[in-house]
């Protein structure tokens, strides 16, 4: 199976818009790393409420999508655990740096 390579391209994006966000705000607030964590979630859900409310607004939307509290934050933590995972430990030599805390 050959990988969605728009979703990966979106995704890589993604992580390194939020990574840059997260680092930033560590850098200019000194909160601790679980409060800006904290923050990003509560960014992530407002971001969902209000995607999910034009999503039910008269007409909706062409895409098709019909926003399920219940289930779509199901999702959104399954995702969330299954890339908290422990995975083996990466050679940050190798890494490439996406921000600065």
């Amino acid at each position: 199976m050959q990988p969605d390579t728009d979703s990966e391209s979106a995704g890589a994006e993604m992580h390194r818009s939020i990574m840059t966000a997260f680092c930033d705000v560590l850098r200019t607030t000194q909160l601790p790393p679980m409060t800006v964590m904290t923050l990003a979630a509560s960014a992530l859900g407002t971001v969902y409420r209000e995607v999910a409310d034009q999503h039910r607004s008269d007409g909706g939307c062409p895409c098709g999508w019909k926003p399920n509290l219940r289930a779509d934050v199901e999702a959104l933590q399954a995702a969330l655990a299954a890339t908290t995972q422990a995975v083996p430990p990466a050679d940050l030599r190798v890494m490439q740096a996406v921000g600065r805390a």
